[in-house]
């Protein structure tokens, strides 16, 4: 009988022992602070949609580097987020994750993420051939997802309109700002038409253009009348004028 209490009493003592460090082990658990990856996606999400340059809605990202949890120990956990590197917030980046536990830093993490934007370039319609000024029937703007932007891109219409083509290019192709240049409208040598405006009085006479320019530049044009050498704004083809104010 003695022998049976015994045991049992044995046996209660094991459990209650263990009942006791599991309760120890969960208050520890509870007690810290567990860094998982999906933290650290949304801390360095944040972090890009604070600082980049890219209009809002039109970035995405994917972290390329897997990351272990992190436990802290209980107290104030904090994090801060810095981009190392490629500040323009574009393809392959770095970032470097630091941990705090009560404003002590705790660990230091290098996270590498991939950056693409939707950009939008200016896009043939159809061939166009070399010297072919360009309309707004010959191109259409196209978005697309990158992790770089050419330096020459174009993304406007209005910035390839009018200009003249240097290269013959089929449809689809992404226009670049050396296929084309200003329409030279004024040419050195040739003759002009100069406007003189005055508001109340305006004169129309005949110069002789003593360099290129393209419309809205000023040149130097010759009268041929009294061959004076006159400053004069381009407002068309084998045409300027001058304002008197």
């Amino acid at each position: 009988m003695f022998k049976r209490i015994t045991g049992k009493l044995i046996v209660f003592s094991i459990i209650c022992g263990l009942i006791i460090c599991l309760g120890a082990g969960n208050l520890s658990a509870a007690a810290n602070t567990v860094i998982d990856q999906e933290k650290i996606n949304k801390a360095i999400g944040a972090h890009i949609e604070k600082y980049m340059p890219w209009p809002k809605g039109s970035m995405r990202f994917e972290i390329m580097s897997s990351l272990p949890e992190i436990v802290l120990p209980s107290g104030n956990v904090s994090w801060k987020v810095d981009i190392r590197g490629n500040d323009n917030y574009l393809g392959d980046t770095y970032f470097v994750v630091k941990l705090y536990n009560k404003g002590v830093l705790f660990k230091e993490e290098s996270i590498r993420a991939r950056i693409e934007v939707l950009h939008e370039f200016v896009v043939s319609v159809k061939n166009l051939g070399r010297d072919s000024i360009i309309s707004a029937n010959d191109v259409f703007v196209q978005k697309k997802w990158v992790r770089s932007i050419p330096l020459n891109s174009v993304s406007g219409v209005d910035e390839v309109v009018g200009k003249l083509l240097l290269v013959s290019i089929r449809p689809n192709t992404e226009l670049s700002r050396n296929m084309f240049k200003e329409v030279t409208a004024v040419k050195r040598g040739k003759m002009v038409q100069i406007v003189l405006d005055s508001g109340a009085i305006n004169i129309t006479t005949m110069g002789l253009s003593e360099e290129d320019g393209t419309e809205g530049s000023f040149v130097k044009v010759r009268n041929i009348t009294s061959n004076k050498i006159i400053y004069a704004r381009v407002v068309g083809e084998s045409k300027v004028k001058v304002d008197f104010k």
